[in-house]
């Protein structure tokens, strides 16, 4: 069995302490959290509360990993100058939260169409350095046509602590659309993280991107993988069910990849 966590959205009625100690009680080994305004809002949190949180997820053994960002990479480069210095501080303060409740990433959303300005951006704008690393996660399709990939592939060599979060509906998506598999690869070379992420219609049509990255896990490379569940009925007991199945699917991809029986596969 290997390690699979889960993302925060994919159960609701759960305040963080409750969101622990469920997870807990549950044997989920890891939690990412969605951060911004839309979710628990941590950058506007107490220090206090944020150290209480901490000191929650080691006492049960439910680390908090990652939190999610409702910022938009475009936010940051892209756009007029008050939105981009706006964007970089909420950046800012949501690192420093996630660094108190022990994270070691923040994710930021790229759903605008990369083109015009801020294609031209992607090239030419810095990214903040936090004190924890960045994960960007592509959602827009054209994120996978040759110029978008270039810029793309320019700003994570020009910024060493950034990285992708890959998500498999977003990329099945975007496979189909631009490419196929040839066009995922130098994408999932860069990914630091997997949600498996079921909508309610299950995970088998996600096989070809989950398939590479079991391969590369396969070959080594630590990728941490979380379920992110975002069907109609997200109670606890609907969420630990959906959890259970994408946990065992993922299993029979990654069992599939594995080199021989001594592989051990690495988180």
């Amino acid at each position: 069995m290997t390690t699979v966590g889960l993302y925060s959205i994919s159960v609701r009625g759960l305040d963080v302490p409750g969101l622990l100690a469920w997870a807990a009680r549950e044997q989920i080994p890891l939690l990412h959290l969605r951060g911004g305004p839309r979710g628990f809002d941590l950058a506007r949190r107490a220090p206090a509360l944020l150290t209480g949180l901490r000191r929650q997820a080691d006492d049960v053994g439910v680390p908090i990993t990652g939190v999610t960002a409702d910022i938009d990479l475009a936010d940051l480069l892209a756009g007029p100058p008050r939105a981009r210095v706006a964007a970089r501080a909420e950046l800012d303060r949501l690192a420093e939260a996630a660094t108190v409740l022990g994270a070691s990433w923040v994710r930021l959303l790229a759903r605008t169409e990369p083109a015009g300005t801020y294609l031209h951006a992607l090239h030419d704008q810095p990214l903040p350095d936090p004190p924890v690393g960045l994960l960007v996660e592509p959602h827009h399709p054209a994120w996978l046509q040759p110029a978008a990939h270039t810029a793309l592939a320019a700003l994570l060599a020009g910024t060493p602590r950034l990285r992708l979060l890959a998500d498999t509906a977003q990329l099945t998506t975007a496979s189909a659309r631009h490419g196929g598999d040839g066009v995922l690869a130098p994408l999932l070379d860069e990914a630091e993280v997997l949600h498996l992420s079921d909508d309610g219609t299950g995970l088998n049509k996600h096989h070809r991107v989950t398939a590479q990255v079991a391969a590369r896990i396969a070959a080594g490379k630590r990728i941490e993988v979380a379920v992110e569940w975002t069907g109609t009925d997200r109670s606890p007991a609907a969420c630990l069910h959906r959890y259970r199945a994408a946990r065992a699917w993922w299993d029979r991809i990654l069992h599939q990849r594995s080199p021989g029986p001594h592989h051990s596969t690495p988180r």
